[in-house]
């Protein structure tokens, strides 16, 4: 999603440098991502079991939808039971804040990097939503930060799967490669050693993607989501990532 750090001349926001594989890097990101989502997870302890688990009209709290379903189906009608079940019309006009951890890998990389997502989205109409957001990313050595921005068009049901599209702007500190720029990068009294490296602030970077994922409405004003993203970086094909996350959501009308 950002320029590469793999190679020495270019930029490389979320993977450190390639020629090597650093466990404890590795073991620092998947710590941080853990940490991510345990603290996302956090926002959401003040929730037992999601509605609707004993009475298919889920969404009573909000106005809207308890008028439209004031009498609910009939314990015969199955069709109208699985409609007022799934249904999230609702949620037009909602605008909440979102907070999300995940996990980015390069498929030509050994190192990964935790990030966290903060923002605020807006139901558009029932099936669309724009989003925006600050994110951060980092592990031992990296580490970038940039605005995030994204449209997401949804089934407007309570178990929405998802595709969108979004693009990213920000800058980083590198690890480079350095074992052959004739300086002493360590300070250890040797020039161009084998694996050397160096690190480096970058230049602003861009990245577009698309995604994909799914939302679950715990009730009707908390969401819960998953998504996959590919981030396709500005540097090429070599610089593109993978990211995988969890986040969760708070809305209001």
């Amino acid at each position: 999603m950002s320029a590469s750090l793999n190679r020495p001349v270019s930029i490389d926001p979320i993977s450190i440098d390639s020629c090597s594989s650093d466990p404890v890097s590795n073991g620092s990101a998947r710590r941080l991502v853990i940490a991510s989502w345990v603290a996302v997870a956090g926002l959401f302890t003040g929730c037992t079991l999601p509605t609707g688990i004993l009475n298919s009209r889920w969404a009573m709290e909000d106005p809207d939808y308890a008028t439209k379903y004031s009498d609910g189906a009939p314990k015969s009608d199955l069709a109208g039971k699985a409609k007022q079940a799934m249904d999230a019309r609702f949620i037009k006009g909602s605008n909440g804040m979102f907070a999300s951890g995940g996990y980015t890998y390069r498929p030509e990389s050994e190192n990964s990097l935790a990030s966290i997502d903060v923002g605020v989205e807006s139901y558009l109409t029932s099936y669309l939503t724009g989003r925006v957001s600050f994110m951060g990313m980092g592990n031992d050595e990296d580490w970038f930060t940039g605005a995030d921005a994204g449209l997401r068009l949804q089934t407007p049901s309570r178990l929405a799967p998802f595709v969108g599209a979004g693009v990213f702007a920000g800058a980083a500190r590198e690890t480079i490669d350095a074992s052959d720029d004739g300086i002493d990068n360590d300070d250890d009294g040797f020039i161009d050693e084998n694996r050397e490296k160096d690190k480096r602030f970058s230049g602003a970077f861009a990245a577009i993607y698309p995604e994909f994922g799914t939302h679950f409405w715990w009730t009707p004003r908390i969401r819960l989501t998953s998504y996959g993203r590919y981030m396709i970086a500005t540097e090429g094909r070599d610089a593109d990532d993978w990211m995988l996350g969890f986040g969760i959501a708070v809305f209001n009308k």
